[in-house]
């Protein structure tokens, strides 16, 4: 029997990625340049992983499975954190990737020493070894350079702090549907997800516009936001500038709006973000700091805040954290915020 022309081959998978995919930024690391991840899959395994973490400390903080969970959420989000920071040469991600990985060694048992390299190279090392590739291919390919400008991020918050938004909303969208926590308002963490999930995709397909997945995700962020506010379909481009639309109107201390002066009372610089101190050891070692809003002022927290009974802290097994829900300016009124998820 005569057999008609033959199609081109379609670019064969294995472990769910395409062998013919185009270089990106981050394959210049050897971890990432062999398993190639995409960043709708790192953000589908960063969220998962600090949804699991936040679930288990809401339920049962003293479980056996915390010390593991954690590790699961510090290198999942960590390898989240540095391909953006590739992509983006992010000078704060890049800050938040290295603080991850030094939280892995910790973790892992290794010391950090003054290497300032030692925790992304264990963080990298780490995510190849989860995906059977060579424990050593954890550093830059020798042609990689990083002489490359940042990619200016189209929104005033940054990139750290996005991330955790990102996953916190995620988390608690889903811990709103259970009856334990009523007073969560799903319909606005979802809106809230979808829109950092959106801008972030949105910022990894403009660093690199080879990555078409990564846009086609953005748009289609932007149309499922479009439809949940009941708004008109657009074009991909018009959708996805809608996230940033959205997110400028959603947040009520943007930049322009809300400029801080550059001797801020709060220590801001001007930023609107101070970086801080978030969690501790039990033995008072500061483990995590990250940035979060600056109020203008030195703050002080509410006595009757709901999550903290007002000591300003929670705890879990071996961890203090600082709670955020009550911060309030020490010149501003007496009032206290009930959102559970402290971001």
């Amino acid at each position: 029997m005569k057999r008609g022309p033959t199609r081109p081959r379609t670019p064969v998978t294995l472990k769910g990625t395409s062998v013919l995919v185009g270089q990106h930024p981050e394959h210049a690391v050897r971890a990432y340049r062999n398993e190639r991840p995409s960043i709708t899959r790192l953000i589908l395994e960063a969220r998962w992983a600090h949804y699991r973490l936040t679930d288990t400390l809401e339920h049962d903080p003293d479980s056996n499975a915390v010390p593991a969970l954690r590790r699961f959420h510090l290198l999942h989000a960590g390898a989240l954190v540095d391909v953006l920071a590739l992509r983006t040469q992010d000078p704060d991600l890049y800050e938040a990737a290295r603080d991850h990985g030094a939280l892995l060694r910790k973790v892992d048992g290794l010391a950090l020493d003054d290497h300032p390299h030692n925790g992304l190279n264990h963080l990298r090392a780490q995510y190849a070894r989860l995906h059977h590739h060579t424990h050593g291919h954890a550093y830059r390919a020798p042609h990689a350079t990083d002489d490359s400008l940042p990619h200016q991020r189209p929104f005033r918050r940054s990139g750290p702090r996005l991330v955790r938004q990102m996953l916190d909303t995620y988390a608690w969208a889903n811990l709103g549907l259970t009856p334990l926590f009523p007073a969560v308002d799903v319909a606005s963490e979802q809106r809230q997800h979808l829109m950092t999930r959106g801008l972030l995709l949105d910022w990894a397909a403009t660093a690199s516009p080879a990555d078409n997945a990564a846009a086609a995700a953005a748009a289609t962020a932007g149309h499922a936001l479009r439809a949940l506010d009941r708004r008109a379909a657009l074009s991909d481009l018009r959708a996805r500038a809608y996230l940033l639309d959205a997110f400028r109107d959603f947040d009520d201390h943007d930049e322009d709006d809300h400029p801080h002066p550059h001797d801020c009372a709060g220590g801001c610089d001007g930023t609107g973000e101070v970086l801080t101190v978030l969690t501790w050891e039990h033995h008072g070692t500061a483990v995590h700091q990250e940035p979060i809003q600056c109020f203008g002022a030195p703050t002080a927290h509410a006595p009757d805040c709901t999550t903290c009974e007002g000591h300003g802290f929670t705890y879990t097994s071996g961890y203090r954290e600082l709670c955020l829900d009550g911060r309030i300016a020490d010149n501003g009124p007496v009032a206290t915020t009930v959102s559970p998820q402290g971001a």
